[in-house]
């Protein structure tokens, strides 16, 4: 079970996907994970930002021992297919995001979280560069 903290980073890294202009992500592949591994770097270089919810987004950041992934952070974006999400591809190789720019808007102008849009958007940009996709922040 997710804490909110990792629930709403999630969220809100779907939506800065989405006004960055990415409509698809790689998913559970060597890309994906490399996007995740940069954004992890970023993440724990600079967590202290965030303050008391850096303890909990961590856990999204933390690879499994036995499988060398990202566990938590790939089920977090599994959790979202048919939601923000769609895994229609035959090998679930692909995510594609669907949340609408209107949704992605009001998720990033909420101030429930001390997640600023700023540090989601340098996130993403890190999880971008990892995975290899243009981002346009």
């Amino acid at each position: 079970m997710l804490y909110n903290s990792e629930i709403t980073f999630i969220d809100k890294f779907i939506a800065t996907l989405k006004i960055g202009g990415v409509a698809e992500i790689p998913f559970d592949t060597p890309a994906f994970y490399n996007g995740v591994d940069f954004m992890s770097k970023f993440f724990h270089t600079n967590r202290d930002v965030l303050g008391e919810v850096s303890d909990e987004i961590a856990m999204l950041f933390i690879k499994n021992p036995f499988e060398g992934i990202y566990k938590r952070f790939r089920d977090a974006i599994s959790a979202q297919n048919g939601e923000y999400m769609s895994f229609v591809n035959p090998e679930y190789e692909v995510g594609l995001v669907k949340i609408t720019l209107p949704d992605a808007r009001y998720i990033l102008g909420k101030r429930t979280s001390t997640i600023s849009n700023e540090f989601m958007i340098s996130c993403t940009s890190e999880f971008c560069k990892g995975a290899d996709l243009n981002f346009n922040n």
